[in-house]
């Protein structure tokens, strides 16, 4: 059996783009001192975060890099396997600051640090479809991005810390139970834009079900739901447990 060799996005990336034959061009050609230079990866890294800074050739670098790696975002978008990898080549450049970020917002707002990595490269992957190369900021601006992203997604993680599970509690409480499943059905419009399925929310006590009936309420479903009914059990193919979203933390 194969074992993961890294858990890390960053580890991953590091390792392809470093280790990479297919990188074309493997030099990127700048203009600096009025003439042009061919600088490799690392070259082209420490530009961009050793000090002191050339501003003239840190925005180059980011031309350049980000203008291959939009080539290969189009050759994706049309499915052409004519690819130069610098969409990976291109987090590697700006991972110095992206690891800066992950760190601290794992830290602060204690998110899994592996999401955050994974949010932190969506979010330069984004940017690039929209980002202009001649932008003379348009290495900040991905970076930007991607940090608002990372720092959004660890924001959020707070809110999701789970508490006690209902039904638990409400069996410890020894409410009357009901031998059939009541179940809270939302099924949403159809959409040309992809598939959509009912969603179904299982409960095994009347308390819960009236839980339910409160939780529709609260998310406005009341076009979209058929009321809380006992229905025959179809094929499972997941589960969600309900918790408390109003005590402490």
């Amino acid at each position: 059996m194969a074992l993961i060799k890294y858990n890390s996005v960053f580890d991953v990336i590091h390792e392809r783009v470093t280790s990479a034959t297919h990188l074309r061009p493997a030099a990127l050609p700048v203009e600096a001192g009025g003439e042009t230079v061919h600088i490799d990866l690392p070259q082209a890294r420490a530009a961009l975060w050793e000090r002191p800074v050339d501003g003239e050739l840190s925005r180059e670098v980011w031309r350049q890099a980000v203008a291959l790696a939009q080539h290969d975002t189009l050759a994706a978008a049309i499915g052409s396997a004519d690819v130069t990898g610098w969409v990976e080549a291109v987090v590697w450049l700006a991972m110095p600051r992206l690891q800066r970020v992950a760190r601290q917002a794992s830290s602060r707002l204690r998110a899994d640090r592996r999401d955050v990595e994974s949010e932190l490269v969506t979010g330069i992957v984004e940017e690039l479809a929209l980002a202009s190369p001649d932008d003379p900021d348009v290495g900040g601006r991905l970076l930007r991005a991607a940090a608002r992203r990372g720092w959004d997604f660890a924001r959020g993680a707070v809110e999701e810390r789970p508490n006690e599970d209902v039904v638990a509690i409400v069996d410890a409480r020894g409410a009357e139970t009901i031998d059939e499943p009541w179940e809270l059905v939302i099924t949403p419009p159809d959409r040309a834009t992809g598939l959509a399925a009912p969603l179904r929310f299982s409960s095994r006590s009347e308390i819960e079900a009236a839980r339910l009936g409160q939780l529709a309420g609260h998310l406005g479903l009341h076009d979209i739901i058929r009321r809380p009914c006992r229905s025959p059990r179809g094929a499972r193919v997941g589960s969600l447990s309900l918790r408390s979203a109003g005590r402490a933390r």
